[in-house]
């Protein structure tokens, strides 16, 4: 800086010039390295951290600079076992009491989806990439699941037995071992909606047992009951041995692979594997008796101590690598989050935040007056779709606007005039109607919206699809259920959700939920009532069967012809991740193909869309940087009602050149910014030659 100030300060037409060619350098680096210095900008950390509040069911937003909390969501009932996750603008909270998963927009601090998973331990919720992998292992699958609905994408993965431990390293591999000692590499592919496998290997030694801890490429394997520690994927051919040790093995959930710690609380024992040698630590002799998971932060390892109320700190060798780290409780768990690390004691109403250098200082974790909020209440009113072009009209697909110094793409605005002034749907009841081996049928009702002329109504849980929706002109509709491969009928959870439709616009969605308990279906037929009059004389009991009165059945006006909502017409979406335009296939089912309305494909996430034949087979569709929602969207004939087929997404990834975006996302405009800088370049060698003039002259 001060030799930026020493040349810009010298004088005259020479600092003039310098000026001019710094200025053109800098709008030509901006032209060329703006997207590199916008992307940096928009990923930039939100200097916030969620934490679990196990005793309340709640997750708290904690501000690291002042120490105190931000946010509180009620995620679950009391006594839960939350799990966190935070990725692209997204919250996804397992419960492992319930087996419930919720995923919150942190954009609104709204549940845009729920899913249920088998409650206990063999569940497991993995982020990586834009993707959200359900792991259930007692059942051996892998489903991909949208990260916004978390309805299943694609096809799952099966292992055809009960995997040990499954993990995701920093490049968005899938690693798995099974009971067998069989270790894969799966990677997800978006083009064909599946899991590709990469590597399979055979570990003697490994088991049920076994657990894994990824790292940036790659996995360490430790199956400890046999002495067995294997890395694989990382580039190090590490292979080593040590002395068994039995009991549970809690590794850490992630680290370098040059340094990966794992407790054996049964042993008193902490296992690092440093540079691919085994050290087993006996941190019982470190006051630290039941050793809980471990974490790496500033190559140190630290540990918390179950039942001893601190965190006791190693450095690479074993040995103590600083002072013991109190915390306000015995059910110890570390969180790492943006370069700090996180002592949290889920129900203490304090914590302890480890600074980058290993300072530490209390945070408050629970503040009794800041109010609790509802991911499941109302949304505000949203902006409704632009109406229906008309059918000689030429499509013109939003591009929307663009933040030149960011580089993201924002949807067009709509005059708030345009708002839409349907309300949610309330008193949203769900009852079951009918049950058999295959399917639950069940009738949700809701009170009227004034404006409306329909309803668009959806189910979600851990049934088979993890969605069913249903249109309806009345206050009611029915939703079918599948039962089969899941125990969803028998203890699920229904998430239902009811939004009103003016016919060129939806209102905000109402939404309720409903636990589904087993039994055989009860049919109840009122008998017929017999009555028996006496006469006298002659003394003749004379019997009368009266019938019920028949059942009196209003009918409502049918429905807008659409075909049905959420049905299978995507297969599969093709082209390279890096390709902004990729090519929709599609199979449309005989009520979509015959369908008497107009059809289009949308890119629902950014507003692109492109008209079809309602049965066509293939489309282009144009997509932009990230996860893209792609959907059929069905009008009816008379303008009165839309339904969407379910949904597939496609994620654009930026092409890399030696680090560097080899693409330019579309709407950054950058050669006007680099043709003024080498006019200004121009201008700096003018001033230069003309002030040599003056010296000659």
């Amino acid at each position: 800086m001060r030799l930026l100030r020493r040349l810009v300060g010298s004088g005259g037409r020479e600092s003039a010039s310098f000026g001019a060619a710094l200025l053109g350098v800098l709008l030509l680096a901006g032209a060329a390295f703006g997207h590199g210095i916008s992307r940096t900008s928009v990923e930039v950390s939100d200097g916030l951290t969620w934490l679990g509040d196990d005793q309340r069911g709640e997750v708290v937003q904690v501000n690291p600079a002042s120490g105190k909390p931000q946010t509180r969501l009620q995620i679950s009932g009391a006594d839960a076992q939350l799990e966190i996750a935070q990725e692209d603008g997204r919250l996804i909270v397992l419960d492992r009491r319930s087996g419930q998963i919720t995923v919150i927009d942190l954009s609104t601090l709204l549940a845009s989806g729920r899913r249920q998973a088998p409650p206990g331990p063999g569940s497991k919720v993995l982020v990586a990439g834009g993707h959200v992998f359900v792991v259930d292992r007692a059942a051996g699958t892998v489903h991909t699941a949208d990260p916004v609905t978390l309805a299943d994408v694609g096809t799952a993965w099966q292992a055809g037995q009960p995997l040990a431990d499954v993990v995701v390293d920093e490049r968005g591999v899938l690693w798995l071992v099974d009971h067998g000692g069989t270790l894969r590499a799966l990677e997800w592919s978006d083009d064909e909606e599946r899991f590709v496998e990469r590597s399979h290997r055979s570990i003697s030694g490994a088991g049920p047992r076994t657990v894994l801890v990824p790292h940036d490429t790659g996995v360490t394997l430790m199956g400890l009951d046999a002495g067995v520690v294997v890395q694989d994927g990382t580039g190090s051919a590490v292979s080593a041995t040590t002395v068994s040790l039995t009991g549970e093995v809690i590794a850490a959930q992630t680290s370098p692979d040059s340094l990966v710690p794992a407790s054996v609380p049964d042993a008193s024992t902490v296992v690092l594997v440093v540079d691919g040698q085994v050290i087993r630590v006996d941190v019982g002799a470190l006051g630290c008796p039941k050793p809980g998971r471990p974490a790496v932060f500033r190559d140190k390892v630290y540990v918390p101590c179950r039942g001893s109320g601190k965190v006791i700190i190693l450095d690479r060798s074993g040995k103590r690598g600083g002072d013991d780290v109190a915390a306000p409780g015995d059910d110890i768990q570390l969180v790492f989050d943006d370069g700090r690390l996180f002592v949290n004691v889920p129900g203490s109403s304090t914590g302890v935040l480890v600074d980058a250098d290993g300072s530490t200082r209390s945070v408050t974790i629970r503040s009794p007056e800041l109010q609790v909020t509802n991911p499941d209440r109302s949304p505000l009113p949203s902006v409704p779709p632009p109406p229906p072009p008309q059918p000689n009209e030429p499509i013109k697909p939003p591009r929307g606007n663009t933040d030149s110094s960011s580089g993201v793409v924002t949807p067009p605005s709509v005059p708030s005039s345009s708002v839409s002034a349907l309300a949610a749907p309330t008193g949203i009841s769900v009852r079951e109607k009918s049950r058999n081996a295959s399917t639950l049928t069940v009738t949700v009702s809701w009170t009227a919206v004034a404006g409306s002329v329909g309803y668009v109504v959806t189910g979600s849980g851990s049934f088979t699809g993890g969605s069913k929706s249903a249109q309806s002109a009345s206050t009611s509709a029915d939703l079918a259920l599948p039962c089969g491969g899941t125990t969803f009928c028998t203890n699920g959870r229904l998430d239902v959700s009811v939004a009103a439709s003016s016919g060129s616009s939806t209102g905000p969605a109402g939404t309720a939920s409903w636990t589904v308990t087993g039994g055989p279906p009860v049919t109840t037929t009122p008998p017929p009532v017999t009555t028996t009059t006496t006469t006298t004389p002659p003394i003749v009991p004379t019997t009368t069967t009266t019938t019920p009165p028949p059942v009196t059945t209003t009918t409502t006006p049918p429905p807008p012809s659409l075909p049905p909502a959420g049905a299978t017409v995507i297969t599969g979406i093709v082209g390279t991740q890096t390709s902004y335009q990729r090519t929709v296939n599609m199979a449309p089912p005989p009520a979509w193909a015959s369908h008497n309305g107009r059809c289009e494909v949308v890119n629902t996430t950014y507003g692109y869309s492109t008209p079809i034949a309602c049965n066509a087979t293939s489309a282009r569709i144009d997509l932009d940087i990230g996860i893209n929602r792609i959907v059929v969207r069905a009008y009816a004939a008379s303008g009165s009602g839309q339904v969407d087929s379910a949904s597939r997404s496609a994620t654009v990834r930026e092409d890399t050149c030696g680090g560097k975006p080899c693409q330019i996302p579309r709407s950054i405009e950058t050669a006007p910014m680099g043709v003024g800088g080498l006019g200004l370049l121009a201008c700096a060698y003018l001033l230069r030659i003309g002030r040599r003039r003056e010296e000659e002259e």
